[in-house]
C-alpha cells in the first residue's frame, strides 16, 4: 500500500488532561524564569529544574497510561543525547593513561599542579576530562531541563491550538517584560522592581540585570508574537488575493483586535531593546528582521504579507523616538569606534583560543571556562573574564570538536526544519516558523559578542522556538500512523515504563544537585554580609563576627563540598580571624605560637582543595604566601609562581608574586606584577607603593607606579617625605602633583575637588588671587560645600575685600547655621573699616 504523508493540520490528536497539565507547567517556567532575575542564582535554578522535571515526568506518564500516544521522531534527538553523554563522559574517573591518550596535556597540566600533594599517586591514578566537576555538574544539570523541554515540546505540542496557545502565551509573557522595562525606565530608577540594587546606573532591562540578556530573551519573545501574526494572517487571507482594501479592512476588524495587540508587543518590545542600549540586541534584531523580510519576499505564498515587517518597524522606531532616541544613536554611533569596543573580547577570544588549541577533541569540560581561561588570559578586565562573551567559542573550549560538531548537527536539524515549514505553504500554522526563524537568527548573531544562552530564561524560550520548528515539520505517514495507533505491546510498555524510572532517578540526582547549591548559595551570601562588614572595617572584627563568617562560610562547604570557592574562602577567613593582631612597633604580624597549629591546618585544608579544581590559581597562590611568609617553607615560592601562571588576573595572586619577586630583589619582576595588580584593583595601590620604597628601596618605581595620578602621587610624596634620605624624591613627586592638578584646573569640565585642592595650593603659595579664583570655579560646581566656602572668605579678608568676605561667611551660616567658625569671621570682620555696606549692614 503506497504510504502518504499527513499534515499536522489533518491529525486530529484528541486533547489530553496530561496535555494541559504540561502546557500550565512550560507556561509557569516560561514565565518564572525571566521574572526570576533570568534564574541565575541557585533557589531560581532549582525552581526552573523543579518544573523541567514535571513536565518530562508528566510526558513519561502520559506514555504508560495512554498506550496509543506515539512518539515523534526528529535526528535532533540524536545530537542532544550525545552532547548530554559528552559532558557526562567528561564527568567520570577515567584511569589517567586513557586521559593521557585522549587529552595529553589535561593529563600533563593536573599530574604537574597535583604532584605535590600528599596523597598524589592514588589522586592521579584515575582522573576526569573535566579541570571542575562542580561546575560541570551544574551545567549538566541546566543542559538536562533544557533538553527535557525541548523535547516535550516536539511531541506534546502538535495540535494548531496547542501551538497557538503557547506563541500566545509567550508574546504576553515579553510583553509584560517589555511593560516592567519601560516603566523602570521612565521612572529613573537603578533598582529592579525598584527594590532590587545593581550595578547599572538605570534598570533599563526589566528583571535582567545585563541588558545584553534582556536582548536576547526579548528577541525570541517578538519571534513568537510575529509567529502568532503569520499565522492568524495565514488563516485570514488563505485564498484570498491580498490587496490594499481588503488589508485595510481586515486590520478595522473586531478580528483583528488579536493582530493589533501582538504589533504592540513587538513595537514595544523592540523600542525596549533599543533603549536598553544593547548594541548586540539591536544588531541582531535588525539583521533577524532583515532576514525574515527576504524569506517573507521571497515566498510567493506570502509575498503580499510582507507589509507587515514595514508596519512593525515603523512603530519600533516611533516608540524609540518617544523614549529615548539621542542616547539610542550615540549608542549605535559607537560601532563606528568597533575595534575599540570589541577590543577586550577580542582579547578574550585569542586566549580561548589558545585553550583550545590544548583540549581541541573534548574540551576542558562543560562549564570550566572560568577557571581554565585565566591560564591564558593577559587582560586586565577580571570581570569579563567568567564568561567567553561568545558561545561558540565557549563550546569549543568547554567541549571541544566533538561538542561543536554536535551543536552544529543540532543547528542543522533545526533550520532544514525552518525551511520544510517555509517551503510548505498549505498549513497555516506553519507561517509560525517565519517568526520563529525571526528569533533564533536573532540569537545566533547575538550569541557572537554575548553568553545569554546560558541563562535559564533564554535558553528554555530558544528550547520552545526549535522544538515547535522540528514539531510543526513533522510528518507521519500513514501506514505507520495506522500501525502505532494498535494497542502496545508488552515490550512497548516495558520500554516506556523504564523510560520513566530512568527520568525519575536522572531529575532526582539533578534535583538533589541543585538543592544543595541552593542551601550552600544562601549560607555564602550571609557570610559575604558580615565579609562586607568586616573588610569596611580592615577586617578588624569581634569575635562573634568571625564566628558567625566561619559558621556560615563552613555551612556553605558542607552543603557543596565540591565547590573550590567556598573552600577557599573559607580557609581565608580563618586565617584572617587568626591574623588580627599586630606588633605595635612594627607594624608586623604576630601569630600567637598556639596559633602556628591553625596555620597549618588553613595551609592543608588548601592543598586538599586544590584537588576539586586544580586550575584555581588563588588556592594555589594564597597557601603559598601562608607557607612562605609564614610557616617559612621554601616550597611557598613555587605555589606562588603557579597561581600566577594560573590567574595571572587576579589582583592579589598578582600582588603576592610580586611581593616574592620583591623579597628576592628582582626589581623588574616586582614592579610588572605589582603594577598589573594596581591595574586589576586601585585599592592595591598603597600596599605596592610601600613594597616598592620598604622592600625593594626604590621610590622611584612607587613615583612610576603613581603615574599621572595626583592623588596617588600625594601619598607617595607624603611617605617618602617621612623618609630623611628621600626628602628630594618626595619635592619631586609633590611637584609634580601640583602641575598635574594645575593642568587639569585648566580643562573646562575639571572637577571641583580638583579646583579646590590647587586653590589651596595657591593659597600655600601666597597667590591669593588665584587661590580666590579657583575656588569660586569649585564653589560654581558645588555650592553647599562650607568648609571651601569659609577658606574663599578668608582669602576675601586677606586681601582687603571686606563686604564680599561677609557675604560669603553669612552664605556659610546659612547653609551651616551656628557654624562657629563663620560666626567668629563674622564678629572679627564687622569692626573693620568698611565693613558696613548696603549688603552687609551695620548689626
Amino acid at each position: 500500500m503506497r504510504a502518504h504523508r499527513i499534515d499536522i493540520d489533518l491529525v486530529d490528536v484528541p486533547a489530553s488532561g496530561f496535555d494541559r497539565i504540561i502546557e500550565w507547567l512550560l507556561i509557569s517556567l516560561l514565565a518564572f524564569a525571566p521574572l526570576a532575575f533570568g534564574a541565575v542564582e541557585a533557589w531560581s535554578e532549582e525552581v526552573v529544574i523543579i518544573l523541567a522535571a514535571a513536565i518530562s515526568i508528566c510526558f513519561l506518564l502520559k506514555l504508560v497510561v495512554e498506550k496509543d500516544t506515539r512518539l515523534v521522531w526528529s535526528w535532533a534527538y540524536v545530537p542532544v543525547a550525545l552532547f548530554i553523554l559528552l559532558a557526562v563522559f567528561q564527568l567520570v574517573r577515567l584511569p589517567a593513561s586513557l586521559v593521557g591518550a585522549v587529552s595529553p596535556n589535561t593529563a600533563a597540566i593536573k599530574s604537574e599542579l597535583l604532584a605535590d600533594l600528599p596523597n598524589s599517586s592514588n589522586l592521579l591514578e584515575s582522573m576526569t576530562m573535566s579541570f571542575y566537576t562542580n561546575a560541570t555538574k551544574h551545567d549538566l544539570r541546566l543542559v538536562l531541563a533544557v533538553a527535557a523541554v525541548f523535547f516535550v515540546v516536539v511531541n506534546v505540542y502538535r495540535r494548531p491550538d496547542q501551538i497557538k496557545r503557547l506563541l500566545g502565551a509567550v508574546a504576553i509573557i515579553g510583553g509584560a517584560i517589555a511593560l516592567l522595562a519601560l516603566a523602570q525606565d521612565l521612572s529613573g530608577t537603578g533598582k529592579i522592581y525598584w527594590m532590587v540594587t545593581i550595578v547599572h546606573p538605570k534598570a533599563y532591562s526589566g528583571p535582567f540585570i545585563c541588558h545584553s540578556h534582556y536582548g536576547q530573551f526579548m528577541n525570541l519573545s517578538i519571534g513568537a508574537a510575529l509567529a502568532l501574526i503569520m499565522v492568524k494572517l495565514h488563516e485570514t487571507f488563505a485564498g484570498r488575493k491580498v490587496t490594499a482594501s481588503a488589508v485595510a479592512e481586515y486590520l478595522g476588524s473586531p478580528q483583528a483586535y488579536v493582530l493589533w495587540a501582538l504589533a504592540g508587543m513587538i513595537i514595544l518590545g523592540a523600542a525596549t531593546v533599543f533603549v536598553s542600549l544593547t548594541r548586540g540586541g539591536m544588531v541582531s534584531m535588525l539583521t533577524a528582521a532583515g532576514f525574515t523580510t527576504l524569506v517573507l519576499s521571497w515566498r510567493r505564498s506570502v509575498r503580499g504579507r510582507g507589509w507587515i515587517m514595514v508596519l512593525l518597524a515603523l512603530g519600533a522606531f516611533v516608540g524609540v523616538l518617544f523614549m529615548g532616541f539621542d542616547a539610542v544613536y550615540d549608542r549605535l554611533a559607537t560601532l563606528r569606534q568597533l575595534d575599540q569596543a570589541a577590543s577586550p573580547r577580542w582579547k578574550i577570544l585569542k586566549g580561548v583560543a589558545t585553550a583550545w588549541t590544548r583540549f581541541p577533541l573534548l574540551g576542558t569540560g562543560l562549564g570550566t571556562h572560568e577557571v581554565v581561561y585565566p591560564m591564558f588570559d593577559r587582560a586586565t578586565m577580571p570581570a569579563l573574564a567568567s564568561h567567553a562573551e561568545n558561545e561558540y567559542a565557549q563550546a569549543a573550549e568547554e567541549t571541544g570538536i566533538v561538542g561543536v560538531v554536535l551543536l552544529l548537527a543540532l543547528w542543522v536539524t533545526v533550520w532544514v526544519s525552518h525551511i520544510r515549514n517555509v517551503k510548505s505553504g498549505s498549513a497555516p500554522i506553519r507561517s509560525a516558523a517565519y517568526g520563529l526563524g525571526f528569533g533564533l537568527i536573532a540569537i545566533m548573531v547575538h550569541s557572537f559578542s554575548d553568553f545569554g544562552q546560558h541563562l535559564p530564561a533564554n535558553a528554555m524560550l530558544s528550547a520552545v522556538s526549535c522544538g515547535l520548528l522540528i514539531g510543526l515539520a513533522s510528518t507521519e505517514k500513514r501506514s505507520n500512523l495506522v500501525a502505532r495507533s494498535a494497542a502496545a505491546s508488552r515490550v512497548s510498555i516495558v520500554l516506556r515504563g523504564a523510560a520513566v524510572v530512568c527520568a525519575s532517578v536522572v531529575f532526582a540526582w539533578a534535583l538533589l544537585g541543585a538543592n544543595s547549591a541552593r542551601l550552600a548559595e544562601t549560607h555564602w551570601k550571609k557570610a559575604l554580609a558580615v565579609e562586607r562588614r568586616l573588610s569596611a572595617r580592615d577586617w578588624q572584627g569581634s569575635d562573634e563576627e568571625y564566628i558567625e563568617l566561619i559558621r556560615h562560610a563552613g555551612s556553605a562547604a558542607d552543603y557543596e563540598p565540591g565547590n573550590v570557592k567556598y573552600r577557599h574562602w573559607l580557609n581565608v577567613y580563618r586565617w584572617e580571624s587568626i591574623s588580627r593582631i599586630t606588633d605595635p612597633n612594627t607594624g608586623e604580624l604576630a601569630i600567637p605560637e598556639q596559633s602556628m597549629e591553625f596555620v597549618h591546618r588553613i595551609v592543608d585544608e588548601l592543598n586538599s582543595a586544590r584537588a576539586l579544581c586544580p586550575t584555581y590559581g588563588v588556592t594555589h597562590c594564597v597557601a603559598g604566601q601562608l607557607e612562605r611568609f609564614i610557616l617559612g617553607r621554601p616550597e611557598g615560592e613555587e605555589r606562588i609562581r603557579k597561581g600566577f601562571q594560573l590567574a595571572p588576573s587576579d589582583p592579589t595572586v598578582c600582588f603576592v608574586a610580586g611581593l616574592l619577586d620583591a623579597e628576592q630583589g628582582q626589581a623588574e619582576a616586582a614592579f610588572d606584577k605589582l603594577s598589573r595588580a594596581v591595574e586589576l584593583k586601585a585599592g592595591l595601590f598603597s600596599e605596592a607603593a610601600y613594597v616598592c620604597i620598604n622592600h625593594l628601596d626604590r621610590p622611584d618605581l612607587a613615583v612610576m607606579l603613581a603615574g599621572e595620578n595626583s592623588g596617588r602621587l600625594n601619598y607617595v610624596a607624603n611617605a617618602l617625605s617621612e623618609i630623611e634620605e628621600h626628602e628630594e624624591l618626595a619635592e619631586k613627586a609633590q611637584a609634580q602633583v601640583v602641575e598635574l592638578l594645575k593642568q587639569k584646573c585648566s580643562e573646562a569640565d575639571a572637577p571641583a575637588s580638583v579646583l579646590a585642592s590647587v586653590a589651596s595650593i595657591y593659597r600655600r603659595e601666597g597667590d591669593n588671587e588665584a587661590a580666590i579664583e579657583h575656588y569660586r570655579r569649585a564653589l560654581a560646581i558645588e555650592y553647599g560645600h562650607v568648609q571651601w566656602r569659609l577658606y574663599l572668605a578668608r582669602l576675601l579678608a586677606e586681601t582687603g575685600r571686606i563686604p564680599e568676605a561677609i557675604h560669603e561667611a553669612k552664605i556659610c551660616l546659612r547653609l551651616r547655621p551656628k557654624f562657629a567658625a563663620a560666626e567668629n569671621l563674622i564678629a572679627d570682620l564687622s569692626i573693620l573699616p568698611g565693613a558696613v555696606t548696603e549688603d552687609n549692614p551695620s548689626p
